[in-house]
């Protein structure tokens, strides 16, 4: 449940938006030019403050108070790069000279996240800015939040831990309704999608290869379900077509991806060595054409050293030494196996609000190739 003092302060906040005119709150037009000034006249900018900072307060309330989780910043530059890892990965490094070394701007905090556990066994979290190189688009921001979390244990074990975060932030904007009123693009779609969500049990799930099997009897399945000799891949397009071809109206769970199209760390699948023990949560959009799919990824961690080397020389032999670390605390004496999620900041505000594209729900977007001040 939402804590009494975050409730009462959220309800005052509430105050300043109720009962104004929606156009006072539209979306402003994004021009790199202009944004700084934009973000002092347009009333939306203050709205955005409030849901923003409500989704963070409750957020670690969730994980320190509800889970028991203890919050850990860490590095924001790294040798050794995780979301990029893989052949199906959409992502990429953003590589930087520092001290003479090539290094990184951090992409996720799960490799930090790991050798904590060690010690601490538990569940360990964090609220932090991520780095990554690919072109920016709709779904794609070159610098974007993330709230992620590690915990000893396997897919099972965090799968829920991520039902009640979501259940969490969507009882957060419920109490925050006047608010999404003034700028959700579809106030009533989003109130009623906190509402359901929020009573919902457990998401429904559907495995990789049922989904597939599913799109596959729709004319365009070839642009829903990509086909490389490494193996298959949902498209962002495919999510939305699988969600609208099983009338999902809260976020579903597709499970038990193909091994060699995801990171090299996720735990192969007992007795189905191509399969590994992973799940991305796929969230239904709630006006046509506003923002969609994975909001959510999480996984099982590799505990067989023998195995993730395999999965290395698998996936076009990636490098073993920047990684060889990482292989190594599975032989550390108190090693125990390891499950984590991130949940995309910008992606859950931009379906809870309706939106089309990420890029209006942060502040400073940072676009490759665009000047932005400060």
């Amino acid at each position: 449940m939402i804590p009494p003092h975050i409730r009462e302060s959220a309800v005052a906040e509430n105050a300043r938006f109720a009962s104004q005119p929606r156009e006072l709150f539209a979306t402003p037009a994004y021009h790199p030019e202009t944004y700084v000034a934009d973000l002092t006249r347009h009333r939306y900018f203050d709205a955005l403050l409030v849901l923003r900072h409500y989704v963070q307060a409750i957020s670690h309330h969730y994980f320190s108070s509800e889970q028991g989780a203890k919050n850990a910043d860490l590095f924001m530059l790294t040798p050794s790069v995780s979301s990029p890892m893989g052949p199906g990965s959409d992502s990429e490094p953003i590589t930087v000279t520092f001290g003479g070394l090539q290094t990184h701007l951090v992409d996720s905090s799960q490799f930090g996240f790991e050798p904590l556990l060690l010690q601490s066994p538990g569940i360990v979290y964090c609220y932090l800015p991520s780095m990554r190189g690919e072109d920016p688009d709709a779904r794609h921001l070159n610098q974007f939040y993330h709230c992620e979390a590690e915990m000893t244990g396997g897919i099972e074990d965090v799968m829920p831990v991520v039902e009640g975060y979501v259940r969490r932030l969507s009882e957060m904007l419920s109490v925050l309704g006047p608010t999404i009123q003034a700028v959700s693009d579809a106030p009533e779609a989003s109130v009623a999608a906190f509402a359901t969500i929020a009573q919902v049990e457990r998401f429904p799930r559907i495995s990789f290869d049922d989904a597939v099997a599913t799109l596959s009897r729709r004319p365009d399945a070839a642009v829903l379900v990509r086909t490389t000799p490494h193996g298959r891949d949902i498209t962002a397009a495919g999510e939305l077509a699988l969600m609208e071809m099983l009338g999902c109206r809260t976020p579903l769970w597709i499970t038990h991806y193909d091994r060699d199209r995801v990171p090299f760390y996720q735990k192969p699948v007992s007795g189905r060595p191509d399969k590994v023990e992973n799940a991305d949560l796929v969230f239904p959009p709630l006006r046509p054409g506003s923002f969609g799919g994975e909001v959510v990824g999480c996984g099982q961690r590799q505990d067989n050293v023998g195995e993730m080397l395999e999965s290395l020389r698998r996936q076009d032999d990636i490098p073993v030494e920047p990684y060889r670390w990482y292989a190594e605390l599975r032989d550390h004496p108190a090693y125990r196996p390891t499950s984590g999620f991130g949940l995309g900041i910008e992606r859950f505000l931009a379906w809870a609000l309706a939106k089309s594209n990420i890029r209006d729900v942060i502040f400073y977007p940072r676009l490759k190739g665009v000047r932005t001040y400060p």
